[in-house]
């Protein structure tokens, strides 16, 4: 894989940023060793990776994949599309005789193409019963006389990060379950392995945390009968806009944000800010909180913004664009759109960093487009952020799971 790199980045603290860097080639040839070059056509660097190291990087790799009602043939080539290197983890919220379905598809995917995979249901009882044993409770919920683990992505994404944990990967990345375009599934992963290795290697940081989020390189739509590439979904404009947004006022340090936090931003980012395909270093996936429901990408940014980047570990955020389409179900309504927004912008606006200008706008552009999803003041619900998960007790959840949940115990 080949990468136009960009050296141009944003500082919050010890997060750094990096401006949009790009896919120019999906497979580079047969290289030696990663080689950075400059391409005067380009006016920027470019950097080569090896297959060697891509594939050191999918060993090591957990691709986690949230499922709910997504069609199976759609979920299939998903699965089908992901390197074979990578362990996959399906966490299904489906009701149980479909979650069958779904059981004997992911058998034959893993014993026809010989790779490793974890299929759990998010209601499992077994599951909510070992993450209450080591000390998270407030990740379950009382049902049917029993417990849970509570329904959302957020919380889908906890499971898969604690079950990498316990596989014993280093890093973890995610992908959606709707997406209709297996090669772009493939490149994803390919990416992470890509940006994974860069973050870690190639930015002069010592022992980094390490981020990576995609931006597609378009999301198609029919319009008047005709294909258009739209650059940006309508949830991603608006959270991104507001994002910006929030990072100009840090380099304000308004009277009302408390933060003595060394910040160097002169420019606004091209945001990845609420995809749903990212990865990152497995040892950050359990030091940042995660976020209920649709809020949980974005408040991975404003959770380094506003804690991580004071801490003692740096961290290197890489946002790459892809060349494949982004092609998933549209057919999930205009509400699902503005959920997304509503919940995108929620991190934003009840970050301790937000001051009360920035508020106050936001509460009128909530009130005007989100107005059915938001407060009659405008002002988005807050979401529920859990407590991260490096403070379980990492052996009682184990050995609980072991004991209660089957799809584990050959772990």
């Amino acid at each position: 894989m080949r990468l136009s790199i960009n050296q141009r980045s944003a500082r919050v603290g010890i997060v750094q940023i990096h401006e949009m860097f790009r896919v120019l080639e999906l497979d580079a040839g047969d290289v030696a060793e990663p080689k950075q070059s400059h391409a005067p056509s380009l006016s920027r660097d470019t950097f080569v990776f090896p297959q060697t190291s891509i594939r050191a990087v999918e060993k090591d790799l957990a691709i986690v994949v949230p499922c709910m009602n997504e069609d199976p043939d759609i979920l299939d080539g998903v699965l089908r599309g992901i390197p074979n290197d990578c362990l996959v983890i399906l966490v299904s919220n489906r009701n149980l005789a479909n979650f069958e379905v779904e059981s004997k598809m992911l058998e034959l995917i893993c014993t026809t193409n010989e790779r490793k995979c974890i299929h759990i249901h998010q209601k499992d009882p077994g599951v909510a019963e070992a993450f209450m044993s080591a000390g998270l409770s407030a990740l379950v919920e009382p049902q049917d006389g029993a417990h849970s683990v509570r329904s959302g992505k957020g919380e889908a994404m906890m499971i898969g990060t604690a079950l990498a944990k316990v596989a014993h990967r280093c890093f973890i990345g995610f992908v959606d379950a709707d997406n209709l375009v297996p090669g772009a599934v493939n490149e994803y992963c390919k990416v992470y392995a890509a940006g994974l290795h860069y973050a870690l290697y190639q930015t002069g940081t010592e022992d980094p945390h390490a981020m990576v989020r995609i931006k597609w390189n378009s999301k198609p739509k029919v319009r008047d009968g005709k294909i258009v590439f739209e650059k940006f979904g309508r949830s991603s404009r608006a959270t991104n806009y507001w994002m910006n947004r929030l990072l100009t006022t840090l380099t304000t340090a308004s009277a009302d944000i408390d933060t003595d936090t060394d910040i160097d931003i002169d420019h606004n980012l091209d945001f990845a800010s609420d995809t749903g395909e990212h990865a990152m270093t497995l040892d950050l996936a359990l030091t940042v909180p995660f976020a209920s429901g649709y809020a949980v990408e974005p408040h991975q940014y404003v959770h380094c913004f506003s804690t991580l980047s004071k801490g003692e570990r740096p961290v290197q955020i890489l946002q790459i664009e892809t060349r494949n389409p982004h092609v998933h179900d549209c057919g999930k309504g205009d509400g699902h759109i503005k959920r997304m927004q509503a919940g995108g912008l929620s991190t934003i606006y009840h970050s301790p960093l937000a001051p009360k200008e920035l508020k106050a706008e936001m509460r009128g552009f909530c009130k005007s487009q989100l107005g059915e999803v938001c407060s009659v003041d405008g002002e988005p619900e807050e979401c529920v952020v859990y407590p991260c998960l490096q403070d379980m007790d990492w052996e009682v959840f184990k050995k609980v799971l072991e004991e209660k949940v089957e799809a584990v115990k050959s772990l």
